[in-house]
């Protein structure tokens, strides 16, 4: 890889593929100059430097090379970095970029303004500056002139993007050449003329496989371009393609979705309405499932929502106005879809298509209500979505079903990579009048996988938000104002003069951040379908009706967040909410060094050194004898001490300012056992400082003494357990304390009822988690226990990896941290380094907790949870956690 290669690849953050496709054009590159070699020579010379010397031809009258990269793995990126390395390389300023029609040309167009989230040349802002952009709105404005026969354009040092769809330039229904190849009176000829004089002309051909029709090529061929690049999921030909990057590695390598194609084979007798009926439902009850598994998902991790959304391919345009009927109507699945289903075709026109085309550029918002996308072989390149789940192709043939045109638009990840959850790696394709025809194609297939819907249905599931006391739209204020309130313990929350000061911290911050809504949303200037329907109630803003008091006006709605609470209420949730509480801080646990520097007798382990003054000879060449021989200027620092003393300091990261006594000692004791005067001392030093300097720090390193330990700091005093998402089975919601049998599928329940826990329900991985809680239930021991979510702890057992314990329980002598493992697990190597973890959060927490109260770490293994043992001889049983070698 070349120097240039490998810094792009680092400012633009490459992925992989990208960085391997820049790296092909490098090695073409280096051996060409398109300006001068002719195209034969080139190609020639491609052959050899292409992927897997792949020989190469091309169909213009000009170089032209191929980049087959699959949908999603970042083609657009990729044009910028080429264009990067060919101005940097080559000195080329001038690049055409070509688009096959609106939707990718105003992408493209977007995508060159540094402020847009994918900027084409992200990365690189400070080494290029930014590109003078021309294009299909503002050419004419171009700055050249002709006068006497000869352009005279406006020289720049900047790059310049020409950047235009293949219908500016070219009208394939008239056979007529470019839009632009008209004289223009302010530019002094033709756009298209201005064009083909540049001799460093690049054109960059998006969705290359559109534009081989021979007009078009004709076209292309008129602006004289030195060299051609194409980017294509599908090239027309592969006789110029060098390098190619497929779908089946993008899956493979975790860079796009796995294609599933689902469907069922037991079909024989049902009428073709009715097995597209089948499908849609199927579809969306996959939709349903994956709605469900995606808040979950994103409620753990902290994430903004991903909505995912149904495409579903039509015949024709009435056969989409037929299943739109279906769909969007009250007696479908209840009505719940209605409203959110939207048509794509080419008949549509005015407000209609206007609006429909608004929705689809904004169906990745969650606010926005669209779910199912019908479309008629109008949604192709351009469409760059990274929300769509599934796929229903009505009456399609089997090639279509596997058109990579048609799966590209879903292969994209919503979350930048894989995450490991085959729910939100794979795109759905339901296709059951194909199926079994499909399943023997791509049984073997490196890109496809297959389900079939007779074996393993998609069971129906939900999702259900648990939260404590408080509900999630006030949780958020309470938790502010316990914290500039002061509060370190639930207990305290108790103290009517505290609940006092809590509230009004409370009303504070609800009446700010009202205010601030209200600033930044202001809804008069937003298009509907921009906006969630529960956004379109008014919200007002409330405010204490007399200064210095804590009454406020009472309305619905406290509970979502619309309006405060009155003091009345607040009262009883806090009364309630401490009640349920633990007191547990959030603690973060680090690892640091302490270096202690000890004096000691330093040794000269160099033997010799040699002081001796390097000569100058001069040599006759011709009769082969020495001439003369002059004493060479010797060369000397200026201070041998602190040369050395400074390389020390520089060498060894541990060492400090502070430490410049114990630096200036070593060297001293050093330099006193080299022989000679301070000027021969000079000298040495010059010639073998590092050598020294090397031999005084192996001794240091031999005689320094490094304590390690862990630190604490205590970020938040009171940790406010916010909501946690579980999806669950259709009536999986059961009584903790009734018998269970379903213990394999047990992460497919809520187990509800509980009135010691901090939330009214739960979810388990093991069936004896749930014993264990029905333990702690019944043991009056036990005052309060939680069951931690995911990622709101605060504690970490790796780098970027947080450890979440099974429970955290206090009783009425202590607080405990409890891990609850099948008894084959306990000594396996993660569990031991969260548990030596948790042991090490516990010996701090136990220091803050406010309650007074230790913390002590518990590894218990299922063959010691039993019901009717308590919870003091079951904490009895945990399994000694080994400190570190």
């Amino acid at each position: 890889m070349s120097g240039v290669v490998n810094k792009i690849k680092y400012a633009m953050s490459l992925r992989t593929p990208q960085e391997e496709a820049l790296s092909y054009l490098d090695a073409v590159s280096t051996h060409c100059d398109y300006k001068h070699d002719d195209k034969e020579a080139i190609e020639a010379e491609a052959s050899e430097y292409s992927e897997n010397n792949r020989k190469v031809r091309t169909k213009f009258d000009f170089p032209s090379f191929c980049f087959a990269m699959a949908t999603g793995i970042g083609k657009t990126r990729l044009m910028g970095a080429s264009i990067y390395y060919l101005y940097k390389t080559k000195g080329y300023k001038h690049f055409f970029i070509l688009a096959p029609g609106n939707t990718i040309y105003d992408k493209l167009r977007k995508e060159s303004n540094p402020s847009h989230p994918k900027y084409i040349f992200k990365g690189l802002e400070s080494e290029m500056g930014r590109p003078r952009v021309w294009d299909g709105e503002n050419y004419d404005q171009y700055p050249v002139k002709y006068e006497q026969g000869s352009f005279f354009v406006d020289h720049t040092s900047e790059i310049q993007l020409f950047i235009f769809n293949i219908g500016k330039i070219f009208n394939s229904k008239t056979d007529t050449q470019f839009n632009f190849h008209k004289f223009k009176e302010t530019l002094g000829a033709s756009f298209a003329d201005v064009l083909a004089q540049f001799d460093d002309l690049v054109i960059c051909m998006d969705e290359a496989h559109r534009y081989y029709a021979p007009a078009s090529m004709k076209a292309i061929n008129y602006l004289k371009p030195i060299l051609g690049l194409e980017f294509t999921a599908t090239p027309k030909f592969l006789s110029n393609v060098i390098y190619s990057y497929d779908v089946a590695r993008g899956a493979a390598e975790g860079y796009l979705k796995i294609p599933v194609v689902m469907g069922r084979s037991n079909i024989a007798g049902y009428s073709q309405d009715d097995i597209e009926e089948m499908k849609i439902r199927d579809g969306l009850t996959l939709h349903e499932h994956r709605k469900s598994v995606l808040r979950e998902y994103c409620a753990s991790d902290e994430l903004d929502y991903v909505k995912p959304i149904v495409l579903i391919a039509c015949k024709d345009t009435d056969h989409a106005k037929k299943i739109r009927g279906l769909i969007d109507s009250d007696a479908f699945m209840q009505g719940k879809y209605k409203g959110k289903v939207i048509e794509i075709h080419s008949k549509q026109t005015g407000e209609e298509s206007e609006e429909n085309i608004s929705l689809l550029l904004s169906i990745e918002s969650a606010v926005n209500p669209i779910e199912i996308v019908l479309h008629v072989y109008k949604l192709k390149e351009g469409w760059d979505v990274n929300n769509l789940f599934t796929i229903i192709p009505l009456n399609a043939a089997k090639s279509d079903i596997l058109a990579m045109q048609t799966i590209g638009r879903g292969v994209r990840l919503p979350f930048g990579e894989q995450t490991g959850n085959e729910d939100l790696d794979t795109l759905d394709i339901v296709a059951h009048d194909n199926y079994r025809e499909l399943v023997d194609e791509i049984r073997n297939s490196d890109i496809f996988r297959y389900r079939d819907l007779d074996k393993t249905g998609v069971e129906d599931s939900e999702s259900v938000d648990v939260s404590s006391t408080f509900e999630e739209g006030q949780l958020s204020y309470i938790d502010e104002a316990i914290t500039s309130a002061g509060v370190k313990s639930f207990e305290q929350m108790r103290n009517p003069q505290t609940q006092h000061e809590i509230y009004q911290a409370y009303v504070k911050n609800f009446m700010a951040s009202q205010q601030k809504n209200r600033k930044s949303d202001d809804l008069s200037q937003r298009r509907l379908f921009d906006i969630a329907p529960e956004a379109m109630q008014t919200v007002e803003t409330y405010a204490p009706q007399n200064p210095g008091t804590d009454s406020v006006p009472t309305t619905p709605e406290t509970q979502s967040g619309k309006r405060p609470m009155t003091p009345e209420e607040f009262t009883k949730t806090v009364a309630e909410y401490s009640a349920r509480a633990i007191s547990v801080p959030k603690i973060l646990v680090q690892t640091t060094s302490k270096v202690k520097f000890n004096r000691f007798e330093v040794k000269r382990t160099i033997q010799d050194f040699e002081i001796a003054t390097a000569k100058i000879e001069r040599f006759d060449a011709i009769n082969q004898h020495l001439l003369t021989v002059v004493d060479a200027q010797a060369l000397e620092v200026d201070d041998a001490k602190n040369t050395l003393a400074c390389m020390l300091l520089d060498s060894i990261s541990e060492l400090s300012y502070d430490d410049a006594d114990f630096i200036i000692d070593v060297v001293e004791q050093y330099l006193c056992q080299i022989p000679g005067d301070e000027e021969e001392k000079k000298k040495i030093v010059r010639r073998y400082a590092g050598l020294i300097v090397n031999d005084i720090k192996k001794q240091i390193y031999g005689h320094m003494d490094r304590k390690t330990q862990d630190v604490h700091i205590v970020q938040k005093d009171l940790i406010v357990f916010r909501k946690f998402v579980k999806n669950v089975k259709r009536d999986g919601q059961v009584r903790y304390d009734k018998p269970f049998t379903d213990k394999s599928n047990i992460k497919k329940y809520l187990f509800t009822g509980y009135r010691k826990s901090y939330y009214p329900a739960n979810a388990f991985d093991s069936d004896t988690e749930r014993l264990f809680s029905i333990i702690l239930e019944e043991d009056p021991d036990v005052i309060h226990w939680i069951k931690p979510p995911l990622n709101q702890l605060g504690l970490f057992w790796k780098a970027g990896q947080q450890y979440n314990p099974d429970f955290l329980v206090e009783t009425t002598t202590g607080k405990y941290m409890v891990e609850v493992k099948a008894l084959n697990e306990v000594n396996n190597e993660e569990v031991v380094s969260k548990a030596r973890e948790g042991i090490r959060w516990c010996n701090f927490a136990s220091t803050a907790d406010s309650d007074h109260k230790t913390w002590e770490f518990r590894l218990i293994s299922d063959d010691n949870i039993h019901l009717g043992n308590t919870c003091k001889y079951t904490l009895g049983t945990a399994h000694l956690i080994k400190e570190e070698d």
